[in-house]
This record gives C-alpha cells, sequence and structure tokens, in this order.
C-alpha cells in the first residue's frame, strides 16, 4: 500500500502555483465548517459574508480565501439559503470591483453535508448556469482517499471504506454508501442516478493529460463525475488540466475535501510553532466534539499536568433555562479563576450523545450545546494565552459568535491536519493563537500533543 510520505508528495505544486496566479482570479472557498484551512497557511479566512466583505478582498486581489458558512450547523432549507446568498453576494462584488474569482463548495472528508443542494444553491446564486459537479472528497493528511469510486479511510495501514465507519451513522447526515456512484443517488434521494455518474478513474490519470482532458471536457452540464484519486501527485495532474479547461471557458462546480484546495491553489502546507516557553497566563481547550476520536483524545489529555477539567453536562444544558444558566455561571467564573492563575482549564462536553429523533431535532439539540460553549467564550473577562476549540462546529462558533471573528489569518498548521489562525483586530481577543482542530483527524495522542506544543509541557510518551 501506498505510504503517507509517498502520497503528500507534491511534484507539480510548483507549474500548478504559477499557472493559478497567471489567471489573476480569486478563488473563493466557501466552508461548511471551518476545517478546509487544514492544508492552507498565510490566507484570509473569512467570518462573515457580506458584500462588503467580498469586496474588500477582490479590491486587494486577494489570491484565495475561505468563507465560514457553517452550513452544516443548519437545517436544509437554511443551509440553502445560505450558500445561494453567498453566490449571490460574490456576484456583487466581482461586478463593483471587476475582479474574476473560481468557488468552491467545501465539505468533510468523511461526506458529512448537504450535497447535491448546497453546491447547487451556491452555483444558482453565483449566476454560473448549469455546470458539471465534480465530487473529490481527498484529504490525504487523513487518510481520505477514493479508489475504484469507493471512499476509504486509511489507518493503521488498512483501507476502511468510509460508510463502515461511525461518520456514516451521524444522527443528521448519515449515509449507507461507500462507493461515491451510489452515495450520489442516495443523497440526492434518487434526483441523480448512480449509472448516470460519471468516473475519473485512476487509469484514466495514469494515462496522462490527453485522457483526463477529453474525459473533463465531455462533461455536459448537470452531470457528476467522481475524481478518484491516491496521491496528491494523482490529484495535482488533474488540477492541471483543469486549469486548462477553465482557461478556455469551460465551468465546474466543485465539491471536495481540503486536499483538493492546495492541489488547485499549488499552495503548499506549512507547519506553525507556537512561541517557545509558557504563556503568561493560562490557556483555553474547549473540547464540543462527541466522536469516538475525540474522546479518545481528551482521555489522553486529560493526563497531561497543568490541566483544571470542567465537564459540563449535555443533559443540564438542554434541561431547564435555569438549571443552564446556573451552570453557565460556574463554569466562566472556574475558568477565569484557572486563567488568571496560570492554570489552562479545559472545558469539554458530556461524553454521552444525546439526540432528537429527526435530523432537524438533533441538529437542534447540537445547536443549544455548541451556544453554550459560546456563552462560556463571550462573557470570559480575562484574554487566554491560546485558544484550542475541537470540533468543527464548535470552533466556528467559537470564533465567530463568541470572539466575534470576522476576519483571520491561517498561520499553517500546529501538526498535519489542524490549522491555527491569527484573530484580527475585531475579535474579543485580537491576535490570540487560535487552534480550529476537527473531531476526526489525528491519532490518540495528537490533541495532548498540540497542548504541549503550547505549554512546553513534558510528552507523557
Amino acid at each position: 500500500m501506498m505510504t503517507t510520505e509517498d502520497s503528500l508528495r507534491r511534484p507539480y505544486s510548483d507549474q500548478i502555483r504559477n499557472v493559478f496566479h497567471e489567471q489573476k482570479v480569486s478563488l473563493v472557498i466557501v466552508d461548511d465548517d471551518p476545517t478546509g484551512t487544514q492544508t492552507a497557511h498565510d490566507v484570509p479566512v473569512l467570518g462573515h459574508w457580506t458584500r462588503e466583505a467580498f469586496v474588500y478582498e477582490f479590491s486587494k486581489k486577494t489570491p484565495l480565501f475561505f468563507v465560514l458558512a457553517n452550513t452544516r450547523s443548519l437545517p436544509l432549507e437554511s443551509a440553502t439559503e445560505r450558500a445561494r446568498e453567498i453566490g449571490e453576494n460574490l456576484v456583487y462584488a466581482s461586478q463593483k470591483t471587476g475582479r474574476r474569482y473560481l468557488l468552491i463548495s467545501r465539505s468533510d472528508s468523511t461526506l458529512r453535508g448537504y450535497f447535491p443542494s448546497e453546491v447547487e444553491a451556491l452555483s444558482q446564486g453565483a449566476g454560473l448556469g448549469n455546470l458539471p459537479t465534480l465530487s473529490i472528497p481527498a484529504f490525504f493528511e487523513g487518510g481520505r482517499i477514493t479508489e475504484n469510486n469507493t471512499h476509504y479511510i486509511v489507518e493503521g495501514g488498512h483501507k476502511i471504506p468510509v460508510s463502515e465507519t461511525v461518520f456514516a451513522q451521524d444522527k443528521s447526515f448519515g449515509y449507507g454508501h461507500s462507493d461515491l456512484t451510489k452515495w450520489v443517488e442516495e443523497k440526492s434521494a434518487g434526483k441523480i442516478k448512480q449509472a448516470s455518474v460519471k468516473s475519473l478513474s485512476l487509469s484514466d490519470i495514469a494515462a496522462g493529460e490527453e485522457v483526463i482532458f477529453e474525459k473533463l471536457k465531455a462533461l455536459a452540464g448537470n452531470e457528476v463525475m467522481v475524481v478518484n484519486n491516491t496521491t496528491y501527485q494523482e490529484l495535482e495532474k488533474t488540477c492541471l488540466v483543469l486549469h486548462q479547461l477553465v482557461k478556455t471557458g469551460k465551468g465546474f462546480n466543485f465539491r471536495t475535501a481540503a486536499s483538493f484546495v492546495s492541489a488547485f491553489s499549488g499552495m503548499l502546507a506549512q507547519v506553525w510553532t507556537p512561541p517557545g516557553g509558557k504563556p503568561g497566563r493560562g490557556g483555553l481547550v474547549i473540547v464540543g466534539s462527541y466522536v469516538k476520536k475525540s474522546t479518545a483524545q481528551l482521555e489522553e489529555l486529560l493526563k497531561r499536568q497543568g490541566i483544571q477539567a470542567i465537564l459540563v453536562s449535555v443533559e443540564v444544558i438542554i434541561g431547564s433555562e435555569a438549571a443552564s444558566r446556573a451552570l453557565l455561571q460556574r463554569v466562566v467564573e472556574n475558568v477565569e479563576m484557572c486563567l488568571a492563575s496560570g492554570i489552562n482549564p479545559l472545558v469539554y462536553t458530556s461524553r454521552t450523545l444525546v439526540s432528537g429523533d429527526s435530523p432537524e431535532a438533533s441538529l437542534a439539540i447540537g445547536e443549544k450545546v455548541t451556544g453554550f460553549l459560546v456563552d462560556v467564550v463571550d462573557r470570559l473577562g480575562i484574554q487566554p494565552g491560546f485558544l484550542i476549540a475541537k470540533g468543527g462546529i464548535t470552533s466556528n462558533d467559537v470564533a465567530v459568535k463568541g470572539l466575534g471573528m470576522k476576519r483571520a489569518l491561517v498561520l499553517g498548521q500546529v501538526i498535519p491536519g489542524v490549522p491555527v489562525w491569527k484573530l484580527g483586530d475585531e475579535a474579543k481577543f485580537p491576535g490570540i493563537p487560535y487552534v480550529v482542530y476537527p473531531g476526526n483527524v489525528g491519532n490518540e495522542e495528537s490533541l495532548a500533543r498540540v497542548y504541549d506544543l503550547f505549554t512546553s509541557t513534558p510528552s507523557l510518551k
């Protein structure tokens, strides 16, 4: 089997970067949660999507920026409305400034999210017409590959069909197929038949640019193609051809995970290392993600020195308003006391999943829990030395709603697949390092390792 090192080699990145910048366009990545920045560095990430925000970026000729749509936290109708609004505002800003742009709908590498409705709404809002859609959920840094149209998670050297993982059991975005041609039919409720879904195979890619070009060029409006890839080298070969086609006026809708963003722009990952030594005050860690991997990582983190564990009960949060308010007050006081004493508070939700009797009800429960964590940050009167937020929706809402972030800079990755942002001057705690830790990245020790990097705490490994 291909090693991780082999899968991450980037032989065409310089060539792609030159081709991309020659086009003088802005690449806009509309992210359904904030983890799309997993492979990016030195680019803006926007916490809002107003016309003025897009006019600003286009006026600056920003080559690439992310927009935090956070649609995965919303019911379907609200998610599609938001996607359409973002598309419309991009059209306005483009016409106002004369800046051309390319659009990517970035979603989860484990196939959770609204497809194809969100992609269609974004494309319609942007006035792109009936374009073919490319499905590319590759995230090589996290072991997400597609082979023979089947999407896998590679763990411990084993390829696991994604439908056999916990992610397929998601209460709001569950699914039954790893074969992406079948998955497309399933997610479209039969609107797009499996037999109509096209495929760019690994053998097509190996055959060279001419074969890739003809397969992509032949796609008609509204057709869907699964793009297979197990390495950056394969994906970059496809991206070189995509740029050729885009320059001729051929358009595509892109539904991708994080690796496509860096492959298409020629951007390499960049390691960001926290400043040495302990910060003058405690740092805050918030764990909202409840998936099995997050819980295992949480258990390792709890073994570290310098941590004050603060458990918040989901049952209390979603119970009576009075009990929830009282719990919030206690948690805020505890966190502030820790920060002032140089202790690192770890606020985490109870691990038993509480779900509703429908996807919408489950989303509503999740919104209430995330809202509680947002309120903790919003009420803080002491700035942490750093902030690590675990979970996609958690990290989005803590940044945008709790800290008032409108524009941050992606500094790089503190470990592979885990981005760190520098919050802008408008934020409640400007300049603070903010770690966006996805729920499904790394091994059991990874979260503790990130903590170690910020605290200089000796590893227990």
